[in-house]
């Protein structure tokens, strides 16, 4: 196989990952937001920070791929778009968590 043709491969295989990871994240996210505005249930803890976790081994494996060779735009996009979807997955998280002492201190 040619080269140029299995990094292609790789970075597809990859970008796949990094898709999965932050459609995980974006839907725990709707659901935490959900769960603050209607008063249900949010999504457990475990879920929460495996989540999390998981996306950030996906991504260091992914960054550990690429040290001596250059990382295709498409995965450093990914890349970039599971790191937001972590980031806003934790400030919601944090959201949530105000909002929920907020209304134990008044309730």
């Amino acid at each position: 196989m040619h080269p140029l043709l299995d990094y292609e491969e790789v970075g597809a295989g990859q970008s796949a990952r990094l898709g999965s990871h932050e459609a995980e994240l974006n839907q725990i996210e709707t659901a935490l937001l959900t769960a603050a505005k209607s008063g249900k249930s949010p999504p457990s803890s475990s879920r929460v920070f495996r989540a999390l976790s998981d996306a950030s081994i996906v991504c260091a494996e992914v960054i550990d791929e690429y040290a001596d060779k250059t990382m295709p735009r498409f995965v450093r996009n990914d890349l970039s778009r599971v790191h937001c979807a972590m980031t806003d997955l934790g400030v919601s998280l944090a959201s949530y968590s105000a909002l929920s002492l907020k209304e134990s201190s008044f309730g």
